[in-house]
């Protein structure tokens, strides 16, 4: 037990307790071939998957937008050797540089925008709110706007499950981006939808390769709660529902995917255990170390106040956003929003935040469950523990 294990590598798919949903390649190529495209984010595992999707359907030019230098330069790499014949331009910056987005979106005149960028780490941004505001919603709002100023024909946002009735920072800050990008496309020429993914397999610092790295070392595999329920879906099918709400879509909606029944993570670890030809339990520990601020046991796709609309596809779901918000009244909660930032007033701040999402509630600090071992149930060091994003 206490010797590291020697993993084995599986497909991802193999986790799925369904088939991979196919969605419709050639709609999606009608929408993207010829076509400048432009990907924030580009360089994060949803944004980079997205760029080798599209660079599939023969665009006219990606421009892949990233802050991060090395992650953008290997994925230049990777893309250029896949696709040389793609018009592939690496552009560096950060979506809260309104001026960088204007000239980049100037440059290259893109048609459709998929806006991946943002911080998406639920316990980090419990304690980094200037940052999840200043990156989530100003970021959102920023892109936006310059892509409304540059004539983009379409824009589609990357959302969460997380953004539903939210009880994190993480997950209200993505509901107020939907709101953003709703009252924008009923106020501007440039059509807006936005997508809600469920948790993507295998994604950077998402539970699947952190259970890995657990496994390999020999254990303990460590997850908050015992009854934590999440959606999953594969990178490539996010990448497609992406593509594909956009072909699809008239614009306003928020899409989503039919992924089945929600995942219990602890059947997740322990079926990750056996494909490496181990016994949970006994040859790998799994610990609980408690649900974490701003977790919910279980996530929803849809809102209540949200209408089913039938789509092309029937494993793909479109809701009627619903939205109390004009552009002129986003904008005067923002410029607040900005006032509680350059002042680091966080008590401000949450109380605009909260006044965008009205259904945003804060998890009350030190009201979750103590750690324990699913063998014996005995408390854990919290301090000994491997806090994961799911």
């Amino acid at each position: 037990m206490d010797q590291p294990a020697q993993t084995r590598h599986f497909a991802l798919e193999e986790l799925l307790p369904r088939e991979p949903v196919q969605l419709d390649q050639e709609k999606i190529r009608e929408c993207v071939q010829d076509q400048v495209i432009l990907v924030t984010g580009a360089a994060g595992s949803i944004g980079a998957e997205l760029c080798r999707q599209i660079a599939r359907f023969r665009p006219s030019a990606l421009v892949a937008f990233d802050v991060a230098e090395t992650p953008l330069f290997y994925l230049e790499r990777e893309l250029k050797a896949a696709f040389p014949e793609l018009a592939l331009f690496a552009e560096l910056g950060s979506v809260t540089q309104p001026e960088t987005l204007c000239r980049v979106m100037r440059t290259h005149k893109p048609a459709i925008v998929y806006h991946a960028a943002a911080y998406k780490h639920v316990p980090v941004l419990e304690n980094q709110i200037y940052a999840a505001i200043e990156n989530n919603i100003f970021g959102t709002w920023n892109v936006a706007e310059a892509a409304i100023q540059s004539g983009v024909s379409g824009f589609v946002l990357i959302s969460s499950d997380k953004a539903v009735a939210p009880s994190s920072v993480m997950g209200a800050t993505k509901r107020a981006a939907e709101l953003i990008v709703r009252a924008l496309h009923c106020e501007s020429g440039t059509s807006f939808s936005a997508v809600r993914f469920g948790n993507v397999l295998g994604s950077a610092g998402s539970v699947v390769p952190i259970f890995e790295q657990q496994i390999a070392a020999g254990g303990p595999v460590t997850l908050t709660d015992p009854e934590m329920y999440r959606y999953f879906m594969t990178a490539p099918e996010a990448a497609q529902l992406v593509l594909q709400a956009f072909a699809m879509g008239a614009g306003g909606e928020i899409f989503t995917l039919d992924m089945g029944e929600p995942v219990r993570i602890l059947d997740l670890a322990q079926t990750m255990i056996r494909l490496n030809g181990r016994e949970p339990g006994k040859d790998i520990l799994i610990e609980c170390t408690g649900v974490r601020p701003g977790e919910k046991l279980m996530e929803q796709l849809n809102r209540q106040d949200e209408r089913m609309v039938p789509t092309s596809h029937e494993m793909i779901r479109s809701f009627a956003a619903t939205s109390t918000f004009s552009v002129r009244q986003i904008r005067s909660i923002l410029d607040e929003l900005q006032i509680a930032l350059s002042r680091e007033n966080a008590r401000h701040a949450m109380t605009m935040l909260k006044k965008l999402v009205p259904d945003y509630i804060q998890e009350q600090k030190g009201s979750h469950a103590l750690p324990f071992q699913l063998d014996d149930v005995h408390p854990k060091s919290a301090e000994s523990t491997v806090w994961m994003e799911i």
